[in-house]
């Protein structure tokens, strides 16, 4: 497959039915995230694929708790792509079993505020290990009794930014607390957010009380309204984009949560790309289009850990990061604008949320 071109799979119905058929559609797809979670995890931590599966089983009644449909999305996955569904639910844990690793992201968030045309845009730049861009999927999915939604997903099976049909997105980025306990995988309150119908559902769902650890979740709505909660396993701070505008990446920037900081001394990447897209969007204010964020998500500047990151050839691969996706929410006409690759390489394609 093209670098460029992007598989799109659609699922509906209820949860069973729509993991089943994701899993069917993504089954060679289920089999090479396996191999490279499988992989990650004994480069990090030196355990093997069976003890990480066995490890992961602790987490189950916490994810069953929170989220029982996601739980069960995920065991028709694993009899669709034909693998068992311990391996599956340990597929979608990998970074509480291996905390170190792919780590990066870039988002943009803007509002009718500062946008040329009144749109509210949420953008994302995904900077990870290369070898998971073969299974890069767009999935559009209409759920039995809850809102459609689409999400860019690795393999059909983890969410990583998505938008409903309520116009509610959740993009993100990754953060590496020091307080990581066991609790509910960082994955299953990104995934129940696409379900909110209105921002506070998304903000709830987003940041549950028993999680293990967390992203930074950014959730967003058609109205404008933008928050970051930059999470720990036992804490959190809501940030607010009073000027209708929004920049992060992967460190945290409320003074309470800097003490969560796991090494406070490798956020140089982090803070460059952040204070590079925060001079780009500011500089566009009031002229803020999907086209001009697309230009941002290009950016070179400290290349190869620039916005548009490129592999670092002094480090090994497992070390390494690189953009293998971007994509452009507008949460005011439902368009998913995504580029599978670089997107200094690449183009962004448009996708409509199917109601």
């Amino acid at each position: 497959m093209p670098r460029s071109a992007l598989q799109v799979v659609d699922v509906s119905g209820k949860p069973y039915a729509m993991g089943r058929q994701a899993g069917r559609k993504c089954a060679t797809k289920a089999k090479q995230y396996r191999k490279a979670m499988a992989a990650s995890i004994e480069y990090y931590t030196g355990m093997k694929w069976d003890r990480a599966v066995e490890r992961a089983k602790e987490y189950v009644p916490f994810a069953e708790d929170f989220y029982p449909d996601f739980a069960e999305e995920l065991r028709g996955y694993a009899a669709g792509a034909k693998l068992s569904p311990e391996e599956v639910f340990a597929m979608s844990c990998h970074e509480l079993l291996s905390p170190s690793g792919f780590k990066g992201c870039t988002d943009v968030v803007v509002n009718g505020d500062v946008t040329a045309d009144g749109t509210v845009l949420a953008g994302h730049n995904e900077d990870w290990d290369s070898t998971c861009l073969p299974m890069v999927v767009l999935l559009r999915a209409k759920p039995a009794g809850k809102p459609a939604f689409i999400c860019t997903s690795y393999a059909g099976l983890l969410p990583s930014t998505g938008m409903n049909d309520r116009g509610i997105s959740l993009t993100g980025n990754a953060l590496s607390p020091n307080d990581t306990r066991l609790g509910i995988p960082k994955i299953f309150p990104v995934r129940r957010a696409l379900e909110a119908r209105r921002i506070g559902e998304a903000l709830e769902y987003a940041m549950p009380k028993q999680r293990a650890s967390s992203y930074n979740n950014i959730c967003s709505d058609r109205n404008g309204e933008i928050y970051s909660l930059e999470g720990s396993a036992t804490d959190c701070a809501c940030l607010y984009a009073s000027d209708g505008y929004m920049v992060h990446t992967n460190h945290y920037l409320a003074e309470k949560m800097q003490r969560y900081e796991e090494d406070p001394q490798a956020m140089t990447c982090s803070t460059v790309r952040y204070n590079r897209a925060l001079r780009l969007v500011e500089a566009q204010l009031g002229e803020v289009s999907a086209e001009s964020l697309q230009r941002l998500f290009r950016d070179h500047v400290n290349r190869p850990d620039s916005i548009c990151r490129h592999r670092n050839r002094r480090h090994h691969q497992m070390d390494s990061s690189e953009t293998i996706f971007s994509v452009v929410f507008d949460l005011t006409n439902l368009e998913a604008h995504v580029c599978r690759g670089s997107p200094c390489k690449g183009e962004y394609l448009t996708f409509q949320v199917k109601r």
